[in-house]
Formats: C-alpha cells, structure tokens, sequence
C-alpha cells in the first residue's frame, strides 16, 4: 500500500468485513487498522444457536475467508477492548495501551446482551448469554439430558435456544414478561398458533407481567432479553449518540472522518429510507456503505425492511414489514388452514406487513414486494395466487 492516509475499524463482525471489502474494491490503497477484543476470525452471532444444537461445527460459525485480512492488506490488534475513541483528535487507544491516530475510522463495535437485573447474581454460575463464542461453549458444556433449563426472552434468537436445549434432552421453559412469544414481530393470533406448537413438544411457557420463574429451580439459565449497543468507549460530548451512534445514510457521524455502522449504529431521525436495527444483512449492508463513501464513491446505505425467517419444531415462521402500526387504514387479508397461517397488510396498494406460518414457498415473493414497496398486481402477485386462492378472491375483489 502506498497512501500514507491510515483508516480505523473497529469491530470484527459482518459490518466491519464489508467495510474493508468495499474499502479494496473502490482501489483505497490507506492502511487499514482493525482493533477488536476477539481472538477469533469475524463472528455471524446469528449462527450461535445452531452451533448450540450442533446443526454447524465450530468452522461454521465464521462466514468469512480465514485469509481475508492478509489478502486486503489489513493489520490486526486482537485481544483488547478499544476504551477511548476521540473523536476531535482523531486517536483511537485499546486496553493493551496501543494508541494510533486515524484519518477515517468506522466503528462496528456491535452491540452486547442485556441482563435484567433478577438474572445478574446467576450470571457466570447457571445464567448465560448467546453473543460470543465463549457464551456459545459455555452452554455447550451446560447441556445435559434430564437437567431443567429456562430460556428467559421469547425472541427469534430464544426461542433458536429452547428448541437447541429441548432436542438435546432438556425440559426446557420459555419465560417472558410479554404476553405472547415473538411479541415484536408476530400477530397474537400466529403467536397463539406457536406457542401451541412449543407446547406439543413439551416446552412450558410462562408469559406476562406476572409471570415470575423461581430461578432456583433451574439447572441452567439462558437470557436472551435483548441487546445493547457498545458505545462505552465514545465521548457523547463529541460524538451525536442516542442508543446507538448517530448516522445519515452514507454512515457518516457528526465528526469529520468518522463512521459508524452495525448494530453500534442508530440512523438519523432525518436520514431517507429505512434500515432495520439489529439485522445481520443491516449491519454488511451499513458496513459496505461506509467503506464506499470512505473510498469517495458517495452511496448512501440499502435501504432494509425488517424481517425475520426461523424454522423450529417444525415450523416454517416469516415476519415481513411491521403489522402493527397501520391500525384501520390498512387492508388485511388473514387465513389459518391445516396447520398453515397468513396475514397480510397493505397499504396504498403497497405491503407493509406479513406473518406467515409453513409457507415458505411465497414467502421469498411476498418480501421482495414489500422490500422494493411495489404496487400489487395480479400479474405480480399470480405466483401467491395460484398456489393459495383465497388470497387471489379477497385481493381482486379489493382491485389488486
């Protein structure tokens, strides 16, 4: 490399890869710095669950070429948490006391489980996270036939664990403060529909306010409550923060030089379009978006409905869009038949939230019309309709 300009990335996750790759691809010749706290190669989180139930081997849980730091001429600082990023003096210092100076930098820091405080004094003991390798080991070690074990946070990612720990033996139950599972993503009545399903295959659920497991009672424990973003290291004097880093869409913070992207990273109020906060495409596509605005190419970031596809216990589940907040002004289609679920809402012509259970042959359909907000037509929508007619007779007769 022959420039003498120096970029920073912080983080070593699908955002940060897709920074460095998008850097080298646009022909940016700066030396690139990658600090993270891992010994290990760039971490999918998303694929910990199913090293937990041995569905990958530990390779598996690393999507990237092993040699993808040589071959784009990246210097790794592994082992130290960065602990101060100042953002007016453009340095950036780790736990190992190494300080360098930056003239672009990108944090990709991710983010980091949250712990409601009833689990803090079982943390380390029987009470465990999935974000890291270690968590993911460390539970492995924990699973044994016979032994009782609580899942505490009725997400995709718990309810990926509750399946892992009830497949290998365990009795295994589902707690959450909300009323019903997947309460961000699914309609209460295909909640009702898994929640059954999760029963037959003797999970026990304890959902609600009210709802107060004697954690004592339990083998192992394993939080899945949600996430918080790794911004400990940013001064919040110099740098716009509110859950996360403030960005527009080309990744850009408030201070000349300085990116953010991955799940570290919150868009703008005023920033057009939309990306879907704690995704794994969000965070490559927010990645790539600010090695190429580094590199000079000015693009702003993919725009990314949310959406979640799982299979567990059988079940094929799709959230597509957002079903909750279109109230009366949107159009909604339902269907429940032989073990099958569908609920559509549109608006203005245009999808803007789905649920679907065991239909995951027009689930690929149904979200790239609502990914790209086009107009239904019966021309468009001709695949859904020929395998699923009752779809076809309510959307023509609303004019589609």
């Amino acid at each position: 490399m022959t420039s003498h300009l120096r970029t920073i990335i912080i983080g070593n996750g699908g955002a940060a890869m897709e920074s460095v790759m998008a850097l080298r691809t646009c022909g940016d010749e700066s030396e690139i710095h990658l600090f993270t706290d891992s010994a290990f190669p760039a971490l999918n989180p998303t694929l910990l669950t199913y090293f937990i139930a041995e569905k990958i081997g530990f390779k598996g849980l690393f999507p990237f070429s092993g040699n993808l730091y040589e071959k784009h001429g990246v210097t790794l600082h592994q082992g130290s948490k960065v602990v101060k990023l100042d953002a007016l003096g453009k340095t950036v210092e780790n736990s190992a006391g190494v300080k360098m100076g930056y003239d672009h930098c990108v944090v990709c820091s991710g983010a980091s489980p949250v712990i409601p405080k009833e689990y803090k004094e079982y943390k380390g003991s029987i009470a465990f996270t999935i974000r890291s390798v270690h968590d993911a080991e460390e539970l492995k070690k924990r699973i044994s036939p016979g032994k009782k074990a609580l899942v505490a946070g009725a997400s995709m990612a718990g309810i990926k664990v509750v399946e892992a720990l009830a497949q290998q033996g365990m009795d295994v139950t589902l707690t959450d403060t909300q009323t019903h599972v997947f309460p961000f993503a699914a309609h209460v009545n295909c909640a009702a529909l898994i929640e059954r399903r999760l029963k037959e295959n003797g999970v026990s659920l304890c959902l609600g306010a009210d709802s107060s497991p004697d954690l004592s009672q339990y083998d192992v424990i394993v939080v899945c409550a949600g996430v918080k973003p790794n911004i400990d290291f940013i001064d919040k004097t110099q740098v716009d923060a509110d859950d996360g880093i403030l960005v527009d869409k080309f990744m850009r913070t408030n201070r000349a030089g300085l990116y953010a992207a991955g799940d570290c990273a919150e868009m703008r109020g005023d920033a057009s379009g939309y990306v879907a906060p704690g995704l794994w495409a969000s965070a490559r596509y927010m990645g790539r978006a600010a090695g190429n605005n580094i590199a000079g190419k000015s693009e702003a970031c993919r725009e990314v409905i949310r959406h979640n596809n799982a299979r567990f216990f059988g079940v094929d589940f799709t959230s597509i869009g957002d079903i909750f907040h279109c109230g009366d002004t949107a159009d909604v289609f339902k269907m429940e038949s032989d073990g099958k679920y569908c609920r559509i809402h549109w608006k203005d012509g245009c999808i803007v939230g789905i649920n679907l259970l065991n239909m995951p042959e027009i689930s690929g359909i149904l979200k790239s019309h609502t990914q790209k907000a086009q107009k239904l037509s019966s021309v468009a929508m001709g695949r859904v309709f020929d395998k699923y007619p009752p779809i076809r007779e309510v959307f023509l007769k609303r004019g589609i």
